[in-house]
């Protein structure tokens, strides 16, 4: 899971529910919100509302190092991960393609469930999906 918080918290955390459910490990990773006045969690709420929404289920918390779109990177070249899910501002979508994070997701077949930012839906026009096997939630 790559997460902010957004709008779209509560359907986040609601597919936390449903993949802890399904015996799902859970990583997490924050990645930092460029803009200071932005609001956002830290780290460690964001775990902590994670790790209940996982009905107490661990939740390991991933460094996002000095760039977030090239940790998710060394983590699915890595093996580390089998899906991602993103639920970040739409302006952290241009880093993603910066480095070139969904292509190399399509070519090892990992899939990407979006969340939108915004409960009003997602639009391409956020950068991020643009492969064909990336998925699209719409609440």
């Amino acid at each position: 899971m790559v997460a902010n918080r957004t709008e779209s918290a509560p359907q986040l955390l609601e597919e936390v529910g449903r993949r802890a459910r399904a015996g799902c490990e859970i990583k997490l990773m924050v990645p930092p919100e460029r803009r200071p006045d932005a609001p956002d969690w830290t780290p460690e709420e964001a775990r902590d509302l994670v790790e209940r929404a996982a009905g107490g289920h661990p939740v390991e918390l991933v460094d996002y190092g000095a760039d977030a779109a090239a940790t998710i990177s060394a983590l699915v070249q890595d093996g580390a991960c089998d899906e991602i899910v993103l639920s970040t501002p739409p302006e952290h979508h241009a880093h993603w393609h910066r480095h070139r994070l969904p292509s190399q997701i399509e070519a090892l077949g990992i899939p990407v469930k979006v969340i939108p930012p915004e409960v009003s839906g997602w639009s391409y026009e956020h950068g991020f999906p643009t492969a064909g096997s990336a998925q699209r939630s719409v609440p």
